[in-house]
């Protein structure tokens, strides 16, 4: 997925959005009547399913643009003009007529040699059976591989070269969904994952035609880079659509703007509190300004009196003033 694409995503569906509800709005409310306001209940629904359908389109278009374009980058194959199921005979054949009509002997150095050098690459890879498997399986970067000659030995090279990218991947994913992405749609991003690592070993792993590469007219790695664009996109779709909720709790260090409100009057409130009680303390101690026996014997009898209210508060002393008080009562009723 390109940058533009990446910078589509986060930007585009904001203003789709804007643009749908103001059509919207238009079509269904009749002039003179007021519109649904931002912040109001009807303006927050009607936004959020704009959204969500805006957004949708745009995944569907992504998926779209993608095939398009892998479509018209097009493979060996296509260079040939041959189906993947051409066998080694038809290949060859058809090479001989493409190089009879772009030889540089025949039409000069220049572009026609770049082309017929890649024609000559195109045919020496089908028409080698290992060669041809790795290429099907993993496309044109087989060959800066070097010279492997089995199956084996590309397919192993194939998967040490897809394990630590997915690997690193799935590193990625783990540190976005718990620092950057809400919990919401969490299981899916995960499935989407494990979906294309099965998809990959499923389709290197597999002898003979894959039947999904018939239907879309793609090889094994052109689905598999088809894949994971759609794996990238599905990421970020469902992020976008998150309930607004959900992405709140996602990010637990970032304090909405109404509780940032609401601790401040707090604060603000205990501050209050804190020098109304200060005040007051100073004014009982007004009438014993100057006078320091006066002021001596009030301070020893604050603490004699918070002392004999601790005492008083004791779990001991109120046991046992119940007890004296349920001994009266029975002395009462005896009598």
């Amino acid at each position: 997925m390109s940058i533009l694409s990446l910078i589509g995503w986060y930007t585009l569906p904001g203003y789709a959005t804007n643009a749908v509800l103001y059509v919207y709005y238009g079509i269904t409310i009749r002039a003179g009547d007021p519109k649904p306001q931002p912040g109001s209940p009807r303006y927050a629904r009607d936004r959020r399913r704009a959204f969500v359908a805006v957004v949708t389109i745009y995944l569907l278009y992504n998926l779209f643009e993608v095939y398009q374009q892998i479509r018209t980058e097009g493979s060996f194959y296509d260079v040939l003009d041959v189906s993947p199921l051409s066998d080694e005979r038809t290949i060859k054949a058809r090479f001989r007529r493409l190089a009879a009509q772009h030889h540089p002997d025949k039409l000069g150095v220049g572009s026609s040699s770049d082309f017929f050098v890649y024609l000559k690459q195109a045919q020496d890879t089908l028409t080698n059976p290992v060669k041809r498997y790795a290429y099907d399986m993993w496309g044109p970067k087989i060959l800066q591989w070097g010279n492997i000659d089995t199956v084996h030995g590309y397919f192993l090279s194939g998967l040490m070269k897809t394990v630590p990218t997915y690997l690193m991947s799935f590193l990625g994913l783990l540190l976005l969904n718990y620092t950057w992405w809400s919990d919401w749609g969490r299981y899916w991003r995960f499935f989407a994952f494990a979906a294309l690592f099965t998809l990959n070993l499923a389709l290197i792993s597999h002898q003979g035609p894959v039947p999904i590469t018939s239907s879309l007219a793609l090889l094994p790695w052109q689905i598999m880079k088809m894949a994971e664009t759609i794996s990238l996109s599905l990421h970020i779709f469902i992020s976008q659509i998150a309930p607004p909720g959900a992405k709140d709790a996602g990010s637990p260090g970032l304090l909405r703007q109404q509780t940032l409100q609401r601790l401040a009057q707090l604060l603000h409130l205990s501050r209050a509190t804190d020098t109304e009680a200060t005040r007051l303390l100073q004014l009982g101690f007004a009438p014993f300004k100057g006078d320091k026996e006066s002021v001596a014997t009030l301070r020893k009898a604050m603490k004699e009196g918070l002392v004999l209210s601790s005492v008083r508060n004791s779990p001991g002393v109120q046991q046992a003033v119940k007890e004296v008080a349920d001994r009266k009562e029975q002395e009462k009723k005896a009598s």
